[in-house]
């Protein structure tokens, strides 16, 4: 088992003043050195316990929360850091209400026990209540005299922790901890990286980026009337510019998030800040505001000025849309255009609810087109392999440090303004499917299994991505891959759900039934149509259909427990049609005794399944004979999850769309005083003989299932007719 270091707080602060000196300290202030350089010289346990202090969540400790063994003398370590000026009771109203937010209930009203306060709430009162009270009577109250208050301290190194982690991660919420968390085990990193370059090339791009990443996770926490200061503060000014891209980004964020929080006391306030704001939400949330108002020809101009000059595909998106909407004569939006041009809906099996996409896939299959679902994994493996030299090996892209993921030029959307040279080469080497094939393959098998979070190294997304390789236009290909490129974080996902190979490539984005297009999904399928790709948008509606199959399943096994017991038999009927068209079945060797009481339930006993084949043995049989088809049972969890176990023992997966005739004819067959197969079998006249045997239940299950299967049929078509007569 992995362990820290002895002493693995302030072993993590070395290294992280180890990367500051190495990379960024042209981005550490004069004072900070300074107190960098004091805090070098402190004796051990001083520096272990400031860095303790300094590093737990809340602003303010108790001495009496701070014992440690790696701590020697906390008497002598507190104290040389009071007299250093290391530590600090709260000096001033503002500390002091941070305090006060801090403490539980229970010392709340010790505090005002205390003080000898008058008129207290009551004691069942909430916190918040007594908080607001006490906050009240800030002006009476003297911190080092109050036994309460005392024992608290805090230190303005914390925020020059937090600064330094900021400039470390690139990013707020870094935290000593995870470099615990990496020397545990627990997170992976990349410790075979030397340190890397600085997140930040000036000093005042770091001041600026962390001023504006806090003010802008401060929104969450500030009440209303702050809120409201803040986004005066903004409008007139009172902070710098931002500086850099991080600070851009993270101000155009707080702008509009701003602007959200703040438009139901004061409108115009709001309006104000979208309009300050680069935000593609932003500019189209204030474009619809001057459009609401009434306003409609400064509405139309600055709709012309996007169309004109496009910088964002989703405000492009908008503005083309609503500008047809609003100011032309086409009166329906893309994606109405879309849902028209794509046909009539396929109707599923109500079974696909929660897996469409494999419902659609069989359904094309029955069809002898090969159908994958591959969604964004298919595009951003292709892109990884495509360009991997770039995105992870090249200098000009290195990595911070061992912690980050993403390369830099994809955080900031500069990969091909910065290696617009080698992408172009890259791409006219792509002459035809067997250079793009072979280039792939090549790239898969030199850096298979290297860590990266774009991409997956799956055996499905690497078959799916050759596939993809060997039958999609060449030119198409090309095209996208630069569009990519060029926008990395406007086309990283949204992509369509299915790859249909025949012929060629199509793509299918499939829309079941409530279910939605989002704005990015609309993109990414524009820009793949612009690329030269076929992409249609697919509906579906539940619906029984007569070609679809079902394997009708039962099995017997030595106990109810799927996580101990073991299938002694199984059988399995093919219906298609409402007709049988197949059967398999087997006893099953559990490699186990069968209890007595299952034997007198199941006529089942030792000697039947002592030649009988064990389940490895007949696995692929039964994985075979039940594929592309839905998995239907009684009481279908028990005789799915013990098949699903069996699987999941052989370290194979097992995953079928499922119906339960339980379920079902308490739904189509309703009124009967119990659902028992035998029960029911017996109420509706269904021959059952040699109950508890796999096949004998099996078929008769069949049997319940056709009539079940009648009833939503009927039910389907009576809902058709009705629909026929609405339109007329």
């Amino acid at each position: 088992m992995k362990t820290l270091p002895e002493k693995y707080y302030l072993t993590h602060f070395f290294e992280l003043l180890d990367y500051l000196e190495q990379t960024s300290w042209h981005l550490i202030s004069d004072a900070q050195r300074t107190k960098l350089n004091a805090f070098k010289l402190l004796p051990q346990d001083a520096q272990c316990l400031l860095i303790r202090v300094v590093n737990r969540k809340r602003h303010f400790v108790c001495s009496e929360e701070l014992v440690y063994d790696e701590i020697d003398d906390y008497p002598g370590a507190y104290q040389l850091l009071n007299e250093q000026s290391w530590l600090t009771r709260a000096q001033d109203p503002a500390m002091l209400s941070t305090l006060i937010s801090e403490l539980n209930k229970s010392q709340l009203m010790a505090l005002a026990k205390e003080l000898e306060l008058q008129e207290l709430p009551i004691k069942s009162a909430k916190k918040a209540i007594w908080h607001e009270y006490i906050c009240g009577q800030l002006a009476s109250i003297k911190v080092a005299s109050s036994a309460i208050l005392s024992g608290y301290f805090t230190s303005t190194f914390k925020s020059d922790l937090a600064y330094f982690l900021f400039i470390f991660f690139g990013k707020l919420g870094g935290a000593l901890s995870q470099f615990s968390m990496r020397d545990l085990g627990v997170m992976q990193t990349h410790r075979q990286r030397v340190q890397g370059n600085a997140h930040f090339e000036s000093r005042e791009e770091a001041q600026s980026a962390f001023l504006y990443c806090n003010l802008y996770n401060d929104l969450k926490i500030l009440p209303q009337q702050s809120l409201l200061e803040l986004a005066d503060n903004i409008i007139k000014q009172s902070y710098t510019s931002p500086i850099g891209s991080l600070a851009k980004l993270k101000y155009d964020h707080l702008c509009y998030k701003l602007a959200n929080l703040v438009i139901d006391h004061d409108a115009v306030l709001s309006d104000s800040l979208l309009t300050l704001s680069a935000h593609p939400k932003a500019q189209e949330k204030y474009i619809r505001s001057l459009y609401a108002k009434g306003e409609h020809e400064k509405c139309k101009e600055l709709i012309e000025q996007l169309l004109d000059a496009p910088g964002d595909e989703q405000l492009l998106f908008f503005a083309e849309d609503f500008y047809r909407l609003k100011f032309t004569e086409k009166r329906t939006s893309l994606l109405t255009d879309m849902l028209r041009a794509s046909g009539p809906p396929i109707c599923l099996d109500e079974a696909f609810v929660g897996y469409v996409e494999q419902g659609l896939i069989e359904h094309y299959g029955r069809a002898n087109v090969s159908a994958f679902h591959c969604e964004n994994m298919l595009w951003r493996a292709l892109f990884c392999l495509s360009f991997w030299h770039e995105l992870f090996e090249d200098e000009r892209n290195a990595f911070s440090n061992e912690f980050e993921h993403t390369p830099k030029c994809l955080k900031d959307n500069s990969f091909y303004s910065v290696f617009e040279t080698e992408i172009e080469q890259r791409l006219t080497t792509f002459i035809d499917n067997t250079h793009l094939l072979n280039w792939l393959i090549k790239q898969a098998a030199d850096k298979f299994n290297q860590h990266s979070r774009l991409m997956f190294w799956h055996p499905d997304c690497l078959a799916q991505l050759f596939e993809f390789a060997k039958h999609a236009p060449i030119d198409a290909v090309r095209a996208h891959l630069r569009a990519m490129s060029k926008d990395f974080n406007g086309l990283k996902d949204g992509y369509p759900d299915l790859m249909l190979c025949q012929q060629g490539v199509k793509f299918v984005e499939v829309k079941a039934p409530g279910d939605s297009l989002r704005r990015n999904q609309l993109i990414t399928i524009k820009k793949l149509i612009e690329s030269g790709f076929d992409v249609s948008v697919q509906t579906v509606q539940w619906q029984v259909q007569p070609e679809q199959p079902y394997v009708i399943v039962d099995i017997e096994t030595t106990g109810g427990k799927k996580e101990h017991d073991k299938i002694t038999e199984i059988a399995m009927v093919k219906v298609v049609n409402g007709k049988i068209v197949g059967q398999w079945h087997s006893l099953i060797n559990p490699q186990r005794r069968i209890p007595r009481y299952i034997t007198e339930l199941t006529g089942i006993d030792n000697e039947m399944v002592s030649d009988a084949p064990v389940f490895s043995e007949v696995v692929d049989d039964i994985d075979t004979f039940g594929r592309e088809a839905i998995f239907v049972a009684h009481n279908v969890n028990f005789d799915y999850g013990f098949i699903k176990a069996e699987f999941a023992r052989l370290e194979r997966p097992f995953k079928r769309a499922k119906l339960c005739t339980v379920q079902l004819g308490r739904k189509w067959l309703p009124g009967h005083a119990s659902y028992s197969l035998g029960k029911i079998c017996q109420a509706l006249n269904i021959e059952l003989n040699g109950h508890h045997r796999a096949l004998n239940d099996a078929l008769a299950t069949v049997e319940l299932f056709n009539l079940i299967n009648q009833r939503r049929i009927e039910a389907s078509d009576n809902t058709k007719d009705k629909q026929q007569e609405d339109t007329q």
